[in-house]
């Protein structure tokens, strides 16, 4: 109940955050259309008689908002200058939550939400929540399932936090009803859980899981244009910061002998974005370079998976990225990375990934009967695709 508790106080907080950012990129476009206004006039004063009816000293744009949601705006977006934001809420999130709404529906903050590409700090979750802002700062909300799957920045006061889940046995293994034991109907795991920064200063964390059997790390491949700012103020590419804890974590000397299985999540996001944002905005993946129709770049049906057309552009990129990271793991270890796609919004999806993993712990301990072939176990080909 507690956990529930603090999770719902960090979405109230979050959402505030959300609309800052928001907020920050609307000053942002609005100056960019009054600049780019003011340099018209200059070169062509004369443009169409524009002068005359007041074109050039027109402050007005798409992303202008009306002076009462102005001084809210203000308000929220000197609270964060000034870092106290979090003092301020989630404990005044009801009474603001009517004036977060209206100004989430304002066209002039939709029309920045539509350029949310150029808005590297602002979650995909964003929209999911600021569209139920009223309903979220109810001191009688209550948390889904979905809420909970969509929240961001769950972290622990020591760098560490540990969750208990459990899935059906069923749902998990192949063997038929009869053959289970009944007092073994549900598998329960713990779901240990250490934040970027705890592993980089504590790294007496990994100590602890010295006699696991599989090592999962999971990394989004929508993350490859997207950053986040760290304690020293420095912007870093989250895919980047993604392949740099990999490394140290492949490198650690307690996953020495341990198998290694990449999840890699977000491929809807991916495919919504990557035809806009190219997979090359990270700067690892320079190389990509597919030889692709029009039709896949611009996201049409022809795109889909099932096509006559083949892979999908988004398809291709999450491959790439697979690849990249099996080499890299080779090229550390000359060992082999164990690769699968999940959507983690999904039950099934979910259950494949881990059925996935307690296979390759049977594969691996099976090995000396049937032989260590590296015909088998190698390849560049990701071993699982489930999304």
């Amino acid at each position: 109940m507690d956990e529930c508790e603090d999770l719902k106080l960090i979405i109230q907080s979050n959402i505030y955050r959300y609309i800052g950012i928001l907020l920050e990129g609307r000053e942002r476009f609005e100056e960019e259309v009054l600049a780019d206004r003011r340099k018209l006039c200059q070169h062509d004063p004369s443009s169409s008689g524009r002068p005359e009816s007041g074109f050039c000293d027109e402050e007005v744009t798409e992303y202008s908002i009306v002076p009462r949601l102005k001084a809210f705006s203000d308000w929220i977006l000197k609270a964060m200058a000034l870092g106290n934001l979090e003092d301020i809420f989630p404990a005044a999130s009801r009474e603001y939550a009517p004036l977060v709404e209206e100004l989430w529906k304002d066209p002039a903050i939709q029309a920045t939400y539509r350029r949310r590409n150029e808005l590297p700090f602002l979650p995909s979750a964003a929209s999911y929540f600021l569209d139920r802002v009223v309903d979220i700062s109810r001191t009688e909300y209550e948390l889904c399932d979905i809420d909970i799957l969509y929240a961001d920045g769950i972290t622990s006061s020591d760098g560490l936090a540990s969750t208990d889940i459990s899935f059906p046995q069923l749902a998990l293994d192949l063997r038929v009803a009869d053959e289970l034991d009944p007092q073994d109907t549900l598998l329960r795991y713990q779901l240990i859980r250490i934040n970027n920064k705890g592993l980089r200063e504590n790294s007496k964390w990994l100590q602890m899981f010295d006699d696991v059997s599989l090592v999962i790390f999971c990394v989004a491949v929508s993350d490859y244009d997207e950053y986040y700012e760290d304690a020293n103020g420095t912007v870093v590419n989250k895919m980047i910061e993604s392949k740099q804890l990999f490394e140290s974590i492949a490198l650690h000397p307690t996953f020495e002998q341990m198998n290694f299985l990449l999840l890699l999540t977000k491929f809807d996001l991916l495919e919504q974005k990557i035809g806009k944002s190219p997979l090359t905005a990270c700067d690892w993946f320079a190389e990509f370079t597919p030889l692709v129709s029009r039709n896949l770049i611009d996201g049409t049906s022809r795109s889909k998976r099932g096509s006559h057309n083949g892979a999908s552009l988004a398809q291709m990129a999450a491959h790439y990225i697979g690849v990249k990271f099996k080499r890299l793991f080779h090229s550390l270890t000359e060992r082999k990375l164990y690769v699968s796609y999940v959507n983690a919004l999904d039950q099934q999806s979910v259950c494949s990934a881990i059925r996935y993993g307690r296979e390759i712990v049977k594969w691996e301990e099976e090995k000396p009967v049937f032989g260590s072939s590296e015909t088998v176990y190698s390849g560049d080909e990701p071993s699982s695709y489930s999304h």
